[in-house]
């Protein structure tokens, strides 16, 4: 079980991987015991996100949460590569869960790459920040917006929750036993 991962770390060595910031020295190596990942940024970093990805094949499920206190910079980020597609994305990650989600340019871009390159996502959470309305209308432009006809899993399932604008971690470190420490911290999981 990995803790919250923020680029406020200044380096964190996982499984012989050294990330400096969130950026892996070697995307060569992968850790393919975790299943469940929670990442904090100050917002929508898709490029460094998916470098953390490459580094965790089997993920199964992603938390985001975008945190305008993080002031963490992120350097040296390499661009994705579509001819290159990251492991996870392909065949297990089943479950996306975006925290403080305002349906902005760039959250409905980090959202979108997921839903079209996810090839068996079944779920995407949206913990919406409390200042959004969500009505009708909203929710529509927004699944327009993220172009969900087109996606590769048909299956997959939208929810948008409201009054998400914080997000505090109380995890009892104790029990390693829970599958996903974080989903008590989420909404409705």
């Amino acid at each position: 079980m990995l803790g919250l991962l923020s680029p406020c770390i200044s380096e964190i060595e996982i499984a012989n991987i050294v990330f400096q910031g969130l950026i892996p020295s070697i995307s060569e190596n992968s850790i393919s015991t975790v299943k469940v990942l929670a990442l904090k940024f100050s917002g929508p970093a898709l490029d460094a996100v998916l470098n953390i990805l490459r580094c965790f094949p089997c993920l199964e499920k992603l938390y985001v949460i975008w945190d305008e206190y993080v002031k963490a910079e992120i350097k040296n980020v390499c661009e994705y590569d579509p001819l290159d597609p990251i492991k996870c994305l392909e065949n297990h990650l089943k479950v996306l869960v975006l925290k403080n989600y305002k349906g902005g340019e760039e959250d409905v871009g980090f959202a979108k790459f997921f839903v079209l390159n996810a090839k068996v996502l079944k779920e995407i959470k949206f913990g919406v920040c409390k200042k959004i309305d969500i009505n009708k209308k909203w929710m529509t432009d927004q699944l327009m917006l993220l172009e969900v006809e087109t996606r590769p899993s048909p299956d997959t399932v939208f929810k948008y929750r409201s009054g998400s604008s914080c997000w505090d971690t109380y995890l009892d470190t104790e029990d390693l036993s829970v599958a996903d420490p974080f989903s008590c911290c989420f909404l409705d999981g």
